[in-house]
């Protein structure tokens, strides 16, 4: 039991100690790292040149804030027209296709007259022929 204990005790120690280490190495690099941030920034703010360009970048988003606002003003503005035009296209289009499906309709209709009349035409065309037929074999039997 007391050989457990140690055990147990010496394995704690090693994690507590490699938790240690890991924590240094980490607060090292971030030192170093945070050293690099605050000498270019400072560097930034020292160089005139990035302050003309950090001057022309604001220059240049003001410039797009207020192109960008009159975008939204004239777009409200052009809205009604444009439902306007759409509703009337909604409109023309319905009397547009509803004229087509009367046309078609139409069409419809004069073809079935037209193959009725060829089709009583033919029929009676037919009747006739058959008949005709008829007689002269009739006339050609009696004979």
């Amino acid at each position: 039991m007391e050989t457990l204990i140690l055990i147990f005790l010496a394995l704690i120690s090693v994690t507590v100690i490699t938790n240690t280490v890991l924590i240094w190495f980490v607060y090292r690099g971030c030192a170093g790292f945070t050293s690099k941030i605050t000498e270019t920034v400072s560097e930034l703010k020292m160089s005139s040149k990035t302050t003309t360009w950090l001057r022309k970048f604001e220059s240049a988003s003001r410039q797009a804030v207020a192109v960008t606002e009159a975008s939204k003003i004239k777009i409200a503005e052009f809205g009604p027209p444009l439902d306007r035009a759409q509703q009337h296209y909604l409109q023309t289009l319905g009397q547009v296709d509803s004229k087509l499906e009367q046309t078609a309709a139409d069409i419809t209709r004069s073809a079935q007259e037209i193959r009725d009349v060829v089709a009583q035409l033919a029929f009676s065309t037919v009747a006739f022929f058959t008949g005709l037929s008829r007689v002269l074999e009739t006339t050609e039997r009696e004979q």
